[in-house]
């Protein structure tokens, strides 16, 4: 159960973190030289005191932040979320997750998989597997037919691919396009033969 608390906190302060940054505001104040200040406090009270004016170390962090986002492993930006947090909402988020029940942090817990496995890309594997069921669709346009042997060009290139474009039945089908009427077609299809093949013997 704190797992589950700590994650959602975790979670919250990102979120919060990323809205905070989106809209502009900045929640938690500068030093004079304006760069961020690290929230190193243990207590509440000391994430609410205000900051040494004498600490100049954040001078140096102007141009290199915008290469990498201005961290440098994952504790920094835990960090900089916690220092641009508000510890009011902090703690009310926290009151409310634990006040939730087992059945609410389920159905939470199954909407951010959902979100997760919206925004997830498809597999070489799947890319593949697409393309192969278009040429084995017979009602494949020739344009649709070329676009899955181009797609099928780029994905082949890795040995793991190559060695699934047979696991898939891939092999069968870009061979029967080699006696396709069309020359573009079987150029593309002795293309995609010769890439797999390439370095890779097994093929």
């Amino acid at each position: 159960m704190e797992c589950v608390v700590l994650r959602f906190l975790l979670a919250s302060a990102v979120i919060l973190t990323a809205a905070t940054v989106i809209s502009g505001e900045r929640v938690n104040r500068t030093s004079a030289t304006a760069g961020l200040v690290w929230s190193k406090g243990k207590l509440k009270s000391d994430l609410l005191s205000k900051p040494e004016q004498g600490n100049s170390d954040d001078s140096s962090a102007g141009a290199d932040d915008d290469l990498d986002g201005g961290f440098s492993s994952l504790d920094g930006m835990l960090q900089w979320a916690i220092g641009h947090s508000d510890p009011v909402k902090l703690k009310e988020s926290a009151e409310d997750a634990q006040r939730l029940s087992a059945s609410e942090l389920q159905k939470r817990r199954l909407e951010i998989k959902e979100l997760i496995e919206k925004m997830k890309m498809p597999s070489d594997a799947q890319l593949m597997q697409i393309a192969i069921d278009d040429l084995n669709n017979s009602s494949s346009s020739l344009e649709d037919r070329q676009r899955a042997l181009q797609e099928l060009l780029i994905l082949v290139e890795p040995l793991d691919n190559a060695n699934d474009l047979n696991k898939l039945g891939g092999h069968a089908i870009v061979i029967q396009d080699l006696n396709h009427p069309d020359p573009d077609t079987r150029r593309l299809s002795a293309w995609v033969l010769g890439k797999a093949c390439h370095n890779h013997p097994v093929v």
